[in-house]
C-alpha cells in the first residue's frame, strides 16, 4: 500500500479544519488506494475524526511554533517505512527544512496546495530561501482557480496544478432547481476583505426588492 504523510503547517490544526481543504485534499487519497497519516498537535478535541475513519493521526507533542520546523525534520528522520507522497498546505516557510530533508532521503514526491489567494501571493517572497527552495522541490504545486494558476505559472515560472475545493458528487442533487429551494443565503466565511461578503450583502440589497416573497 502506498502511503501519504501530511504534515500540518503550523503545529496543530483546530477540529473544524479536519474537514476543510487542509485535511480533506490528503484524505481524498484513501479513494485511491493510499494509507494516509496526519502530523498534528491536539490542542482540543478532534470530534471530527469520527467523519475520517480511514485517517491515521501522529500526534505531535504541542511545541512552541519556533520549534515546529525542526520537529517536522525530527518526525521524518524517525519514520519508519517509505513515504510515496509528502503532502504540505500553504508556502509556510516551516516546511522548507522538512521538505529539503525528504527529497534527500526518500524516494517520494511532494505535493504543496497553496491555498492562494492575491493578498498572500504578493506579500510573500518567493525569491528568498526557504519559499523559493520549496518552489523548486516540490513536484506538484495546486491552486485553486484558473486565474491565479496562470498568474503564478507566469510568476514563479513552473507548472502550476488546479486542484478546486469540491465535494463528493454523489452527495449533491443534480434536480435541485429555484423551484425547491428555501429563500436562504448561507454565507459560511472568515469576515475579511479577501472573501467579499461585502459584494454579496450590497448585491443582495440592489435586487432584494424584485424577488417576490
Amino acid at each position: 500500500m502506498k502511503t501519504l504523510v501530511a504534515l500540518c503547517p503550523y503545529v496543530a490544526y483546530r477540529n473544524e479544519q479536519l474537514l476543510k481543504d487542509c485535511v480533506l485534499i490528503s484524505y481524498s487519497f484513501t479513494n485511491l488506494g493510499y494509507q494516509v497519516k496526519l502530523v498534528t498537535a491536539k490542542k482540543e478535541e478532534l470530534t471530527y475524526l469520527k467523519y475520517l475513519p480511514k485517517l491515521e493521526v501522529d500526534y505531535a507533542p504541542l511545541l512552541p511554533r519556533e520549534q515546529w520546523a525542526d520537529y517536522l525534520v525530527d518526525y521524518l528522520k524517525n519514520y519508519q517505512g517509505k513515504i510515496d507522497r509528502l503532502f504540505c498546505f500553504g508556502l509556510y516557510p516551516d516546511y522548507g527544512k522538512a521538505i529539503n530533508y525528504f527529497k534527500q532521503h526518500f524516494d517520494g514526491q511532494v505535493i504543496l496546495k497553496l491555498d492562494a489567494n492575491p493578498y498572500w501571493m504578493d506579500i510573500i517572497n518567493y525569491q528568498e530561501s526557504p519559499q523559493q527552495d520549496m518552489i523548486k522541490a516540490c513536484d506538484l504545486i495546486s491552486c485553486e482557480g484558473r486565474t491565479m494558476q496562470s498568474y503564478l505559472a507566469k510568476k514563479w515560472k513552473r507548472p502550476i496544478d488546479l486542484i478546486r475545493n469540491g465535494f463528493p458528487i454523489k452527495t449533491f442533487n443534480l434536480e435541485l432547481s429555484f423551484d425547491i429551494k428555501e429563500n436562504i443565503i448561507l454565507n459560511v466565511v472568515r469576515q475579511d476583505e479577501n472573501k467579499n461578503t461585502k459584494v454579496l450583502v450590497s448585491t443582495f440589497a440592489k435586487l432584494a426588492a424584485s424577488f417576490s416573497r
